[in-house]
């Protein structure tokens, strides 16, 4: 069989960067879905068992206050509705930010290519040619018989 070769020369950094950030943005709301999803249910368990996250978070650390934490960063998200906003603004930069970083490993890929002459890329034929396909199921002999009969004529190595 003959194989086609080609000749990668170099490779478009917008198509890149558009294909990477799409890739992000589908693993950041999969990524915001499930930890609503977790978020809701420990949330439901601690509602009903009277206690608060702050609650949790001092029997796990005490002393520590988070709130005034947060308040001297200067972000006052107690009230939770601005912090999912903040993680949502913080997600979609930082979704942009690494489709960037591929686009600019794709520049640097594409000067590595100028310099090498390119990568060579074999691509198999479309079509298969396949001569004895019939086979009656009700003939005697194993399915690993009837299958070498089907693929008798496909010679990956044979020069045509």
């Amino acid at each position: 069989m003959q194989v086609e070769r080609r000749l990668l020369k170099s490779i478009s950094e917008f198509s890149i960067f558009k294909y990477v950030l799409v890739a992000y943005l589908i693993f950041f709301i999969l990524f915001v879905i499930i930890f609503a999803v977790i978020g809701l249910i420990g949330w439901a368990v601690l509602a009903s068992s009277g206690m608060t996250f702050e609650d949790v978070l001092n029997s796990v650390m005490p002393g520590m206050d988070i709130n005034q934490m947060l308040g001297t960063v200067g972000l006052n998200i107690s009230g939770g509705i601005i912090g999912i906003i903040i993680f949502i603004i913080i997600g979609l930069v930082a979704s942009i930010f690494a489709a960037a970083l591929a686009a600019l490993e794709t520049w640097i890929l594409n000067v590595i290519l100028r310099i090498i002459g390119g990568i060579e890329l074999r691509f198999a034929p479309d079509k298969i040619i396949r001569e004895n396909t019939t086979i009656n199921v009700h003939t005697s002999g194993t399915a690993q018989e009837k299958n070498e009969k089907v693929y008798q004529n496909y010679d990956l190595n044979k020069e045509k």
